[in-house]
């Protein structure tokens, strides 16, 4: 079963289940706004950065299955969505997938939005003015996708850039943002910086060089393959040479298959994937800092605990005490 709202009526459902706004004293710049109970429960949230720059955080749960019906409009900034959970379609009808980001833009057409199925939804969206995009990439003399610079310059169209693929660097990111450690003015350039970061891998993915040679599906299937063989290997990774050799392919093409589908290098992802990991276990508060570091493949906990202050922004003793309060 589907449920069908107007834009109308979702915002008149927003409004009538928000008639306080809940404001985190600790965070000012933090808004809390409830989701519609008619549609599901969660909640919205802002981070107000700078003028031009807002986090969006949306986490909710869908009993079923709902359908936005909306009118054509004007959406002044521009979104980088990143679906962390949650599968449905857009305004153009361009599928939305979890696992994967989004660039839209512009005015959008008067069509249908949806959520396919009960279940959980999780979405981060960075909002951000044209001209404060602007402001930060001009003095970098880079190019930009040719529908942004149209977005920029205010010509009006509709946009959905392509979508790509939320590698384990932007997977990172957006959990510094979720589970930010800092206060005050520090957690506000924290966050903002982990915004730039987003947006510039974002970017990476709509202006990588054309020229590069683009992998077969069988090369793509051994790239995963060989993800595969590193990560049950954690503790004692093979060479790349051993591991170009396990799954049949060369060095070269195991470097550029890791760079084109998962935005990293080969131990770059090892990384991400081994503090993701320890993430995890500190989160379930049932393991020493010991044993987590040899679990995920560090002998020595002083050589662990630097790699993930320099990850996370702080050492695992701290963030472990920190989020099981």
């Amino acid at each position: 079963m589907t449920i069908n709202f107007t834009f109308y009526d979702f915002w008149d459902l927003r409004k009538a289940a928000n008639q306080q706004l809940l404001v985190d004293p600790t965070h000012p710049e933090d808004y809390l706004n409830r989701y519609p109970k008619e549609m599901g429960k969660g909640y919205y949230r802002w981070i107000c950065l700078r003028e031009g720059m807002i986090i969006e955080i949306l986490e909710t749960h869908l009993p079923q299955s709902i359908k936005w019906i909306t009118h054509a409009y004007h959406q002044n900034s521009l979104e980088f969505g990143f679906i962390l959970a949650g599968d449905g379609q857009n305004f153009d009808g361009q599928p939305l997938k979890s696992g994967e980001d989004y660039i839209f833009g512009g005015v959008y057409p008067q069509s249908n939005k949806s959520v396919n199925g009960a279940g959980n939804l999780r979405w981060v969206s960075l909002c951000i003015q044209p001209e404060t995009l602007l402001t930060l990439v001009e003095s970098y003399g880079e190019p930009l996708p040719q529908d942004l610079e149209k977005a920029i310059a205010g010509v009006p169209d509709y946009f959905n850039l392509r979508p790509s693929l939320i590698t384990p660097a932007k997977q990172i990111a957006l959990q510094q943002i979720l589970h930010c450690p800092y206060q005050g003015l520090t957690r506000k350039m924290y966050l903002e910086s982990k915004v730039l970061e987003l947006v510039s891998l974002k970017l990476a993915d709509q202006v990588a060089a054309p020229t590069e040679k683009l992998l077969r599906l069988q090369e793509i299937d051994r790239i995963h393959h060989a993800r595969d063989i590193l990560l049950r290997n954690i503790g004692n990774p093979p060479s790349l040479i051993d591991l170009a050799r396990q799954v049949g392919i060369n060095e070269y093409t195991l470097k550029r298959g890791f760079r084109q589908i998962f935005g990293t290098t080969v131990f770059g992802y090892l990384h991400d994937y081994r503090m993701e990991q320890a993430r995890q276990l500190l989160l379930s508060g049932q393991m020493k800092i010991e044993q987590i570091a040899q679990i995920v493949g560090y002998a020595n906990r002083s050589h662990f605990a630097t790699a993930f202050k320099k990850k996370y922004g702080i050492n695992p003793k701290a963030y472990q005490i920190q989020k099981n309060i």
